[in-house]
């Protein structure tokens, strides 16, 4: 009953770690929802009257194609109601995570002889940094 309880628990964790990793984080004000959003790239490319409304930030794999990604966080900003999105900042990420470990050797008198090890694997991801901007006309 123990090792099931512990594959359970592993299992879960690892669905919670996972499922968090994709999702577009946002701070700022909402409004009623919108239906068309307008993109730019810097701010002064906006001609209309506007507020900054919040900033998103969307960490998602470096395999996930752009289109799907700017889809994304243009799906977030309709949800939050805002006129506008400039992508602020889009780069390339580099996570590492380190697993296993093991120990062997002998205790001496001043010290430890023995072979420790561990494996870091390495995954490559973009971040994606904008502003949601609401027209104030």
């Amino acid at each position: 009953m123990g090792k099931s309880k512990n594959i359970t628990a592993a299992l879960t964790l690892a669905l919670a770690l996972t499922s968090c990793g994709n999702r577009v984080i946002y701070f700022g004000r909402t409004y009623a929802p919108t239906t068309n959003i307008d993109i730019f790239f810097r701010e002064s490319d906006v001609k209309q009257p506007h507020e900054i409304m919040g900033k998103v930030v969307y960490e998602v794999s470096a395999k996930k194609r752009s289109e799907k990604v700017q889809e994304k966080l243009l799906r977030a900003g309709r949800r939050k109601g805002a006129d506008a999105i400039i992508f602020d900042d889009i780069q390339l990420t580099r996570t590492g995570s380190t697993t296993g470990g093991g120990a062997a050797g002998a205790g001496f008198k001043r010290g430890f002889l023995g072979i420790f090890g561990s494996k870091t694997r390495y995954s490559k991801g973009q971040q994606v940094k904008g502003t949601m901007l609401k027209y104030t006309n």
